[in-house]
């Protein structure tokens, strides 16, 4: 069991509380108050977790919340209940793949951030895909009673509200965790996550001052008998609006509705509905508007809201935009077109194609459609063109549980904070209500009874934040979870320091120069040995040479053989035939582990890499177990390659460099300086790759290892003689390897600690 990390049994019971614990805080308990700390349970159980281990929580977590929290949708069965929730749930089991790339051990502050923007940011995925999204069961829909955190909707949506909920149940476990070690830092905790819930109080939410308009809701009714039975609710839910909506001619209100579905039919196709309806609006003398299914002229048919005149003539329709998937239409027809025998003979509706608001009395009114109040990114478009007012109709009657109309009218309470509108929710058997900018109920109906609802109801011409930035917290989630996984994170010290440091902390005194080798293997590089030997051995005199010629044809190895007869800290390797550059460090290395040298250096012979840079990497490794010669940190840099070539090379450090998620600028580099201790355990493990995937493994396997990692700056020349020996193997084989590298260890295996 890796360190933190809970028992499975226990991780799983942690998880599956908490998914109960979180849907207490909708309805039909609607706790609001314990959805902030209903997910302390699942995020402890996540700790020191691996992606697979934490996708299994985390599908835990949301099987068990999402189950209960949509149970109402089992009036039509386990078919439309139980893929919506396996598929909800997919998306908090990502969650829980993705939190142990963001957490940051030692900053449980920093942590806690990011373990809410990674909620968020998949949350807002999860509202618009896929098949157009779902928000249903959003945390922040938890807190529509919260009046301390609400207005903080009118700035970043309903998704800021999310953000802060999870925020403070990650701040609330780092407040526990650390209370007895780090008391400070346990308050300081608490403090972040008592002012996340606070400060939104601060935020102004505009007043609505604009004209108002006399709105009645006809809430005609559908009896419980028939509210699971379409072909005979339609008539009586007709004929129930007509009877009900004739009472308003005492008091005549400057607009009428009729929620969602109130016609089963269009009324401009089928007389027998068209006229009473047209007949009863007209004794009123109201503009009314009228939930109906259009007919175009090709049979075609759609939801709309239609809007009638005081006269009794439609004026004007608007077609619902978002269908709700497998309800009105069949998504991919070819894919699940299998489907069609579940949905009781319901023919597919065809969406609109345009936003389009009505005037009433000089007062723009934007009627989203049933389905289209729980996105708000929609809703607000209605806004940004202008509507003064928001009337959502809609027909919940075929849910016999409460839950669902309440959780419904919920999301209507967060769009009129987000919007800065009054929000009036007509119903066909409930809820209706009317909601003030604030996200108040101020007036609501009760459940399958027949009512009118009447208010006088302020338009407003503000425009919040929200209306005029849109979506730009989700997206800045997204942004800043992004970084957090392509950021290098820093491994532990876990290995020892090497010998060297431990004597050269006492600042030199007494201790004995340490013996360096530098290796360098040669395959015609004739014209440039001598002088880097003599350079070598002229800039470094504690260090000696190692030359490993792979019996190179333009005669380096005889060269290289009368430099050693001559220089006594100059030796030479033959071997017969060309081996690779990994396999000629490698017998280097070993060689020189077995002759007791403390440091090994890895140079090129083709004077690529300056032998005066040398002092400096020497330098680097009193406090490094590997120092890299880095072209691209401040103060190095490349001469005579082309523009693209340096950025062929930064690009294939980069990519190495998100992938693996290691902070090295230039990890092909092949200038560098190894420890002893540092080798010792590389090569027991054995190496496995060649050119520079042979660079980057090294590298890898020693940062991940926990061993320290540097660069210091060097200047890099484009050899002067010979021909480079990169093949286009040799980049196939580091962009394979790299790959294969981050899938294994950051996908399928454990999550190395980060270092604070």
């Amino acid at each position: 069991m890796r360190p933190g990390q809970r028992p499975l049994p226990v991780a799983l019971g942690a998880a599956a509380a908490a998914g109960a614990l979180a849907s207490l805080a909708s309805p039909p308990a609607d706790l609001g108050p314990l959805a902030l700390v209903a997910l302390v349970p699942l995020l402890w159980s996540m700790g020191g977790t691996r992606p697979a281990r934490g996708a299994l929580l985390g599908f835990t977590f949301a099987v068990v919340y999402d189950a209960i929290l949509l149970s109402w949708l089992l009036a039509f069965g386990p078919i439309a209940w139980l893929p919506l929730v396996v598929v909800e749930a997919g998306f908090v089991a990502l969650f829980g793949v993705l939190l142990p790339f963001v957490v940051r051990s030692g900053r449980p502050i920093r942590t806690a951030l990011a373990t809410a923007a990674l909620w968020t940011a998949i949350d807002a995925i999860r509202g618009s895909w896929p098949l157009g999204g779902f928000t249903w069961g959003g945390l922040g829909y938890t807190q529509h009673g919260n009046r301390l955190l609400l207005p903080l909707a009118s700035v970043t949506g309903v998704w800021g509200v999310t953000f802060v909920v999870v925020l403070v149940n990650a701040l609330v476990l780092a407040a526990l965790g650390s209370v007895r070690a780090r008391p400070r830092q346990a308050v300081l905790a608490a403090g972040l996550g008592l002012a996340a819930v606070l400060l939104p109080t601060l935020v102004p939410l505009p007043a609505a001052a604009g004209p108002r308009l006399r709105i009645a809701v006809v809430q005609g009714n559908v009896p419980r008998s028939l509210a699971s039975d379409r072909f005979l609710q339609s008539g009586v839910v007709a004929e129930n609006h007509i009877r009900l909506h004739a009472q308003l001619a005492t008091d005549p209100p400057d607009l009428a509705v009729w929620p969602e579905n109130a016609l089963a039919v269009d009324p401009s196709v089928d007389p027998a509905v068209g006229a009473p309806v047209a007949g009863s609006i007209r004794a009123v003398g109201a503009p009314t508007l009228v939930g109906a299914i259009g007919q175009s002229p090709a049979g075609r048919f759609s939801n709309q809201v239609l809007l009638y005149s005081g006269a009794g003539e439609i004026e004007a329709r608007y077609t619902k935009l978002h269908l709700v998937p497998f309800g009105e239409h069949i998504p991919y027809p070819s894919l699940f077109g299998w489907t069609q025998r579940f949905r009781d003979d319901l023919v597919d509706l065809q969406p609109g194609t345009t936003l389009r608001l009505f005037r009433v009395d000089g007062v723009a009114v934007g009627t989203p459609i049933c389905f289209e109040n729980t996105f708000p990114g929609l809703v607000r478009r209605f806004v940004a063109d202008g509507a003064g007012i928001i009337v959502v109709s809609t027909n919940d009657s075929t849910w016999p549980q409460s839950s669902a109309t309440r959780q419904h009218v919920i999301m209507s309470e967060l769009r009129a904070v987000e919007t800065g509108r009054w929000v009036v929710q007509a119903a066909i058997s409930g809820e209706s209500a009317v909601i003030d900018p604030r996200g108040r109920i101020v007036q609501r109906t009760g459940l399958f009874v027949p009512a009118i609802l009447r208010a006088s109801v302020p338009s407003s011409s503000a425009r919040t934040i929200y209306v005029r930035l849109g979506d730009w917290f989700p997206i800045a989630t997204v942004v800043v979870v992004l970084a957090m996984l392509l950021e290098p994170r820093r491994r532990g010290s876990g290995a020892p320091p090497p010998a060297g440091e431990r004597q050269q902390i006492a600042d030199g005194a007494g201790v004995a120069p340490e013996r360096t080798l530098v290796v360098l293997p040669t395959y015609n590089e004739r014209a440039t040995i001598r002088e880097v030997v003599t350079r070598v051995l002229a800039t470094v005199p504690e260090a000696d040479v190692l030359v490993i010629d792979d019996g190179s044809p333009d005669g380096t190895g005889d060269l290289a053989a009368a430099i050693a007869a001559d220089e006594p800290r100059c030796r030479l390797l033959r071997r017969p035939r060309k081996s690779g550059l990994a396999s000629a460090y490698l017998t280097g290395f070993r060689r020189a582990l077995n002759e007791g040298y403390d440091r090994m250096v890895e140079m090129d012979a083709d004077l690529s890499h300056r032998p005066e840079d040398l002092p400096g990497l020497l330098e680097g490794s009193r406090s490094f177990d590997l120092t890299i010669g880095s072209r691209y940190v401040p103060g190095g840099a490349v001469t005579n390659w082309s523009r693209s070539r340096v950025a062929l090379s930064r690009a294939g450090n980069r990519y190495a460099r998100v992938l693996l998620g290691f902070p090295l600028t230039d990890a092909t580099s092949g200038f560098r300086v190894f420890r002893r201790p540092l080798l010792e355990v590389l090569l027991q493990d054995g190496i496995r790759s060649d050119g520079y995937a042979f660079q980057i493994e090294l590298a890898y396997r020693s940062w991940r290892a926990g061993y320290r990692v540097g660069e210091v700056p060097i200047t890099f020349s484009e050899r002067e003689h010979g021909r480079s020996k990169l093949s286009r193997a040799i980049v196939v084989e580091a962009l394979f390897k790299v790959a294969q590298w981050a899938a294994r260890d950051r996908l399928l295996r454990r999550i190395t600690p980060d270092r604070p």
